[in-house]
């Protein structure tokens, strides 16, 4: 016979596979993160190219801004620090340059609190409801994560997978990546999120900083596409 314990443990893996599926229907698969405007602008061509993007994605924006962030903003809300989480929540809109990636974080942080407020009851929707207009989906995933008291070495894996395996499913559409090629990619970057997710641990209250100008211009030429598939 299953123990409470064994099912609570199981119940909360769950929950976090539920939080990192990109079919969550929150609008995320219209989001390209600035993959359309690389590859359209010919800065992306080839699946060496996308290998490469996901390196300064997991080096750069995961290590050293949205991995941190995930970890101050998941303390916080233990602590019931909102002061904290709204800090923190005010400087991941900040170090977003490129508008169309700080209205997508904002669009898709309300659908995800709309979302969920209805399935995880223990969630202090009205809390994040106060950062309202602009709550970064970030700040409603650390606050799920930690509400579900998953640890945050889960909660970075997690959040990793998801956001790569987001961005994978841009680029099947984007160009021509077929489906095994870029899960040898995917595979390839997920052996090393370990390793990050371990760097990001050691170090997990340094301020948020991220330093990829030329993926930053990128982003910023979305809105000037003459075509767009994606809203960033």
């Amino acid at each position: 016979m299953d123990t409470p314990t064994e099912n609570a443990g199981l119940e909360q893996w769950l929950s976090v596979l539920h939080l990192s599926d990109s079919a969550l229907p929150i609008g995320a698969f219209a989001y390209s993160e600035g993959l359309e405007s690389a590859i359209q602008l010919a800065a992306l061509s080839t699946p060496e190219d996308l290998g490469t993007w996901w390196e300064l994605w997991r080096t750069e924006t995961f290590r050293w801004q949205e991995g941190p962030a995930l970890c101050q903003l998941m303390k916080a809300i233990k602590r019931d620090d909102w002061r904290r989480v709204q800090v923190l929540n005010q400087e991941l809109t900040a170090l977003k340059p490129a508008v169309a990636l700080r209205d997508g974080s904002h669009i898709l942080g309300k659908r995800l609190l709309t979302t969920c407020a209805d399935l995880y009851p223990d969630l202090p929707a009205d809390r994040l409801e106060e950062l309202l207009p602009t709550l970064n989906v970030l700040t409603v995933q650390a606050t799920l994560l930690a509400t579900l008291n998953v640890s945050k070495d889960v909660a970075l894996a997690s959040f990793a997978f998801g956001r790569l395996n987001q961005s994978l499913s841009a680029a099947l559409r984007l160009f021509a990546l077929g489906q095994q090629a870029g899960q040898v990619l995917l595979q390839k970057q997920l052996r090393l999120i370990p390793k990050t997710v371990t760097e990001i641990l050691e170090d997990a209250n340094s301020p948020l900083r991220s330093f990829i100008p030329r993926v930053d211009l990128l982003q910023m030429k979305h809105t000037g596409l003459y075509t767009r598939l994606f809203r960033s």
